[in-house]
């Protein structure tokens, strides 16, 4: 009888273990998908306000330099890059597969013209049109799914 207790508190000292291990990898790829989010977005914020400002105290900008802000390159959101046959900044689900999560925190903040409600919603958001069908195809603009994602139409 108390080798049927020891065998039985060995085997849910492992299972617990187990559960322990796996919700802390988890945990910790969460965490660093959080963190990658946060910081995209507060980069990009920031590096869009710097421009702003530095449009609003005069500072020399030709219309390229307008249409195609050079900080975007920095989140591979280079707006030649993606443009539509009207010539209109459009990625496609294709562009947005081969994205880092950086460059689509980036992206959701730009569609979304304002910073969002927070991180862990933002994350949302990307995993919602990680989800869509259409994101995996080649030709739906992918404003259009993160508009379905976000609720609200531009």
């Amino acid at each position: 009888m108390a080798r049927t207790l020891t065998v039985g508190r060995r085997i849910l000292w492992v299972l617990v273990l187990c559960i322990a291990a796996t919700c802390l990898a988890t945990g910790a790829a969460l965490l660093f998908e959080l963190s990658v989010v946060s910081r995209a977005v507060s980069d990009f914020s920031q590096d869009e306000t710097r421009e702003r400002a530095r449009i609003a105290h005069g500072g020399q900008v030709t219309l390229d330099e307008r249409l195609n802000p050079a900080y975007l390159k920095r989140y591979d959101l280079d707006p030649g890059q993606y443009t539509d046959s009207q010539g209109h900044f459009s990625p496609t689900g294709a562009d947005w597969q081969r994205w880092r999560l950086r460059t689509k925190a980036a992206a959701t903040v730009m569609w979304l013209g304002h910073d969002p409600p927070g991180t862990w919603w933002t994350l949302r958001q990307i995993k919602c049109v990680d989800r869509f069908p259409e994101a995996h195809a080649d030709s739906e603009p992918i404003v259009d799914i993160a508009d379905a994602c976000i609720g609200q139409p531009h």
